[in-house]
């Protein structure tokens, strides 16, 4: 009796979390906004990115332009925020260590419940710091945002197809 219980409880638990994952699989591949931060988040950049706060600060201003704020930025030059977690409330990492997939410049993941951004963390290796928008691309996702497939937008999935374009389509 016990082990039918713990059985049935077990294959409910799976049952639930593939069919919430699978939810929020669809709701994401439907929606160019994914998630937003209930406040402004600040972006910590990690001792061992190459990025110059000049790079920074242009793809954050880029950012701003498009009313996505930023509060300020911080490198983390003794590695004392970056060493404690890989996701921190309120803070967007940008990171250069990190295993990504070889088919991609640089990667972001998201840290959500639900509709709202809790934390990011972007893996942008040094070898491709200095390629233009892809840190601003990797901040749009950071922000919240997803794929759009037409040619010269800023968050189209191929980069040598995306551009300076930017609009939140419908």
């Amino acid at each position: 009796m016990l082990v039918k219980r713990t059985l049935a409880v077990l294959l409910s638990g799976m049952i639930g979390f593939l069919f919430g994952f699978c939810f929020r699989i669809a709701i994401e591949g439907s929606s160019f906004v994914i998630a937003e931060w209930d406040e402004e988040p600040i972006v910590v950049v990690c001792p061992d990115s190459s990025l110059t706060s000049y790079r920074v600060g242009l793809a954050i201003e880029w950012w701003q332009i498009r009313e996505f704020n930023i509060s300020h930025f911080h490198f983390d030059q003794t590695n004392t925020i970056c060493n404690k977690s890989r996701f921190m409330e309120g803070v967007i990492f940008i990171r250069s260590k990190g295993k990504i997939d070889p088919e991609f410049y640089a990667t972001t993941a998201r840290f959500t419940i639900g509709k709202k951004l809790l934390s990011a963390e972007i893996h942008l290796p040094n070898n491709n710091s200095k390629m233009p928008r892809l840190l601003e691309h990797e901040l749009g996702h950071a922000l919240g945002l997803g794929h759009v497939e037409a040619l010269g937008h800023m968050m189209h999935p191929i980069h040598s197809h995306g551009g300076e374009k930017f609009w939140i389509p419908d």
